[in-house]
Order: C-alpha cells, then sequence, then structure tokens
C-alpha cells in the first residue's frame, strides 16, 4: 500500500504541474485549470507526506 500511495502522490504533482504549465501557456489568467492544477499539487504533497509516515 505505501508504494501505491507513492506512486499516486508523483503522479498528482506530475498533473498537477503539467496542468498549470499549460494552463499558464493558454494566456487565460486565473481559471479552474489552475485551480486543478494547484489541488492536484496539494494532493499529491500530502499523500507523500503521510506516505513517509507509515
Amino acid at each position: 500500500m505505501r508504494t501505491a500511495n507513492y506512486v499516486f502522490s508523483v503522479i498528482s504533482i506530475i498533473l498537477g504541474i503539467v496542468l498549470i504549465l499549460f494552463m499558464l501557456s493558454q494566456d487565460t489568467g486565473w481559471n479552474i485549470g489552475i485551480a486543478i492544477g494547484v489541488v492536484l499539487v496539494l494532493n499529491g504533497v500530502v499523500r507523500l507526506w503521510f506516505t513517509q509516515d507509515d
């Protein structure tokens, strides 16, 4: 289970960063896509933090 949490956290962080960079390249300003990207990154960080506690 620890390995699965680690994998999902890394995937979430990477997808969040890619989504944020993609939305910023579209020159649309702050919108729901960037907010979802931020939530994905935060989710990945929290998952990674809890993975270290196991």
